[in-house]
């Protein structure tokens, strides 16, 4: 083995993902069950603690609620690379994507650079919509406008499971449509360049991009079993039967998962290194372009 492929061998990619939106649309249950199904190289990690409460009442809802900002990074392994990945989440709209490029301009402009400074920009951002809604709302669209603005933003439907099949496909429509009536930039999953040629890339990539928003159901805590193979799974059980969370027919958390830690990890921090940091840089000084920070708590 070459000296190159020993480094790439033992080579980690940083990865940080925030999500953000409302209140009480699941966004800790996503980074709970997220963290569940990852590939961790340290076993022992228990999650922060904000993470392991539990909701059995409305009143333990509240008390379990994400009140500011947190995040913590984790070493794992997704399909033989070693990713450092940092889970950021956010009870409203704050500074952190802004306070995060200061950092890294800071590294930037330093004389000699710290080679072993970190990656601390937020490559991708979920934003959870409302699935009571018929769309997006006025809040959403601006919000998103200013989001999309300045980082990789993935638009999830969340608590699908309250859905119907049809009203699902119809709000997934509507989010679609408004998307485009308002010209927000979400991420569009675009096929590699290099991989153009390849029917299947091309394929999967466009059937990615049909399933825009992603629906997400997160599992309930208690331990259940798949009724047709006995196997325990993560999901949600109701009197009709029973969801399983990590089966692409009931919600789109793996395919969203293999899209964020595999299949588009690589695109997500091109475009966030060579187009919202350099804009962000380019535009560092000028007040006006640098004042529309997320500010104020939604929740």
């Amino acid at each position: 083995m070459s000296r190159s492929s020993r480094r790439r061998k033992h080579a980690v990619s940083q990865l940080n993902l925030m999500v953000v939106g409302f209140s009480s649309l699941g966004k800790t249950s996503f980074i709970r069950m997220l963290f569940d199904t990852l590939g961790r190289l340290k076993e022992d990690i228990e999650p922060p603690a904000s993470l392991s409460k539990r909701a059995e009442t409305a009143q333990d809802a509240e008390a379990a609620r994400t009140k500011e900002l947190y995040s913590f990074t984790l070493d794992i392994e997704e399909e033989g690379e070693k990713i450092s990945l940092t889970l950021v989440d956010c009870p409203g709209f704050v500074r952190d994507n802004e306070l995060r490029l200061d950092v890294q301009v800071t590294e930037e402009t330093k004389v000699k650079r710290n080679p072993k400074a970190q990656d601390s920009q937020i490559h991708a951002c979920l934003y959870f919509i409302d699935n009571t809604n018929n769309g997006l709302t006025d809040k959403d669209i601006r919000i998103l406008k200013r989001l999309t603005a300045r980082v990789n933003v993935i638009p999830i439907v969340a608590k699908a499971d309250l859905l119907t099949t049809t009203q699902l496909a119809n709000l997934k429509k509507a989010i679609n449509r408004d998307i485009k009536q308002y010209q927000i930039p979400v991420f569009d999953f675009p096929v590699d360049e290099e991989d153009g040629s390849e029917s299947e890339v091309v394929e999967a990539f466009a059937d990615i991009q049909t399933q825009i928003p992603f629906s997400i159901i997160a599992p309930e805590d208690a331990e259940l079993t798949d009724p047709s193979t006995s196997e325990k799974i993560l999901g949600r059980q109701y009197a009709w039967g029973v969801i399983d969370c990590l089966n692409p027919k009931h919600c789109d958390f793996v395919v969203l998962r293999n899209v964020l830690l595999s299949s588009h990890r690589k695109l997500f921090k091109d475009i966030t290194l060579e187009l919202f940091y350099e804009q962000y840089h380019d535009h560092q000084g000028t007040e006006e372009e640098i004042d529309g920070r997320f500010t104020g708590n939604l929740n």
